[in-house]
């Protein structure tokens, strides 16, 4: 009994003691893509990766956190959990007016940019379970900014119409069309980029972490990137939406107004004539 005791302190010390595993093997376990199980539906197989199980978790999390808020909602005496909603409801509003897009056109993009922000923070969150989070895989943060591309170009159409698009695209002179259409096939790349390497270097941190110190400092850090960290990736990815957005409705009424303002000399020299 003695010895089986020994020999378990002995493994859990290996385990614990700064150095005691190999930093290579943590970072290749932490970032391992392949899939972690199969998962057989009549005829087909379809691999469940880790940022699989992490989105369903993501939607599961925020379909609760629905549920949740949509309970007891009132006009007068309301609780500290609408009025918080609330304030979220009104600072999201309030980006998209400073971003340059009116009062109801910010309500009207609303749901799209507080959903994709609230999913990549629950994605993010849910590390704090041991589950990898679903932006260290390259596919998501690359998804999710096709999305965002997807997204801004049709809202923009929707916003300001076709023709409203096509002035943004020469804001503010004819001349800059190659670069404007250059500088929609670079966001996406921006935004995959600084979300997938900011979620990739914690993962990588951590499992540093883990190795050298792995009881007191891996628990700190862990706890600031699985939740402050995952804020602010999910406010900086609303905020530059909404902000690509209103670059759009500015650009396209820039463009309006100066083509107005050429052709009113001109139809006055018509009224001349």
């Amino acid at each position: 009994m003695c010895s089986i005791f020994d020999k378990f302190l002995s493994s859990l010390w290996e385990h614990l003691r700064p150095g005691g595993r190999d930093i290579g093997e943590s970072i290749r376990a932490a970032i391992n893509f392949a899939p972690q199980f199969y998962l057989k539906i009549g005829r087909f197989t379809i691999p469940v990766t880790g940022a699989m199980i992490s989105l369903i978790a993501s939607v599961i999390l925020l379909t609760i956190l629905a549920f949740w808020l949509r309970r007891g909602l009132k006009k007068y005496e309301i609780t500290g959990k609408q009025a918080l909603t609330e304030k979220l409801y009104f600072a999201v509003i309030s980006l998209g007016v400073s971003s340059g897009l009116k009062r109801d056109q910010s309500e009207t993009v609303l749901p799209w940019t507080l959903g994709i922000g609230l999913y990549i923070f629950t994605s993010n969150v849910v590390a704090i379970a041991e589950m990898s989070a679903s932006a260290v895989n390259p596919a998501v943060p690359v998804s999710l900014a096709l999305y965002t591309l997807v997204f801004v170009i049709a809202m923009g159409i929707h916003l300001v119409g076709i023709k409203g698009f096509g002035h943004s695209l020469i804001d503010p002179m004819p001349g800059l069309l190659p670069f404007n259409i250059l500088d929609y096939m670079i966001k996406p790349v921006s935004l995959a980029l600084r979300l997938f390497g900011n979620v990739f270097g914690a993962f990588i941190l951590i499992a540093v972490l883990r190795t050298i110190m792995p009881l007191i400092l891996p628990s700190l850090f862990g706890l600031w990137f699985d939740v402050a960290d995952a804020l602010i990736q999910a406010l900086i990815f609303v905020y530059l939406t909404t902000t690509y957005l209103g670059e759009i409705v500015e650009k396209a009424e820039n463009t309006a107004e100066r083509l107005a303002s050429k052709k009113e000399p001109s139809e006055q020299q018509k009224v001349k004539v």
